[in-house]
């Protein structure tokens, strides 16, 4: 209990993200649409690009041909990592409007060159990768810095997953924070890759991939399990994995994914 009770302390302080937001670069005409139907029989939908340094990021959504959700995720070309601004930036990318069916609504990337707090923890440059599902982007702007009440209002522990703990307080235009007692950063560990919850309210509102970028220059391909919770507050597909993956494809890619998508029906008490 010492132990648990020092990662408490040591936590305390919320996770930071600048809301400067880059400028969309508009759609990509034919490239945006159905793309086609690789040997998996799959199709991939792709969300509107946005400039980030000297490279483009974009979302995805991929579906089978009968249009079962197989997975949704960010993709970075090579040339972001070596032309990342100097300033914490944040970007907002909606998802193709095929990836409804899902709850997925749209990402939120939160590049952090300085890191942020807690010290020594999560203080390496790093990007925040939120994935929200039944929160719009015009709820999450509305998410005020004095939104004391509905950050305190955590979801009933039947919908949350097991062994996470939630930061005292919240984050304005994103939401409370939930991370993971048994990362290796609180275990005697270094931060290299970890997955956070995010919560408002009483509700769950986004999944977080946060990766940083000497771990993304070591050119990834692992894909790992992300702990369920026994009941879902809403219907939907939720992802029982996320990957971290390098493509040397041409141009070269980064994709941060969710995946094994699996449909939840709602609890119902």
């Amino acid at each position: 209990m010492t132990k648990i009770r020092s990662l408490f302390i040591l936590v305390l302080v919320l996770l930071a993200g600048c809301q400067q937001e880059l400028a969309d670069l508009g759609s990509l005409s034919d490239q945006s649409q159905l793309k086609s139907a690789n040997a998996d029989k799959t199709v991939t939908y792709y969300g509107n690009v946005v400039r980030l340094g000297n490279g483009n990021v974009k979302t995805y959504y991929t579906e089978s041909l009968s249009g079962t959700p197989v997975e949704l995720g960010i993709i970075l070309n090579e040339a972001t990592l070596s032309s990342l601004p100097e300033q914490p930036t944040s970007i907002t990318l909606p998802f193709h409007l095929k990836a409804g069916k899902t709850n997925f609504t749209h990402a939120l990337i939160d590049w952090n060159p300085m890191g942020h707090e807690p010290a020594h923890v999560y203080d390496k440059p790093h990007f925040d990768f939120h994935f929200y599902f039944g929160f719009t982007d015009a709820q999450r702007l509305a998410i005020g810095p004095n939104d004391t009440v509905q950050f305190a209002h955590v979801p009933d522990s039947i919908f949350c997953p097991p062994m996470y703990w939630k930061i005292p307080g919240g984050v304005p235009q994103m939401g409370a924070h939930w991370v993971d007692l048994l990362a290796p950063e609180f275990n005697g560990g270094t931060f290299t890759k970890t997955f956070i919850f995010g919560s408002y309210d009483g509700r769950f509102i986004f999944y977080e991939p946060m990766i940083t970028r000497d771990y993304l220059l070591t050119q990834p391909n692992e894909t790992i399990e992300i702990r369920q919770p026994a009941a879902f507050q809403s219907e939907g597909w939720y992802p029982m994995k996320y990957s971290v993956r390098y493509i040397n494809t041409n141009p070269k890619q980064y994709i941060i994914s969710l995946t094994n998508l699996v449909y939840h029906e709602a609890y119902a008490e």
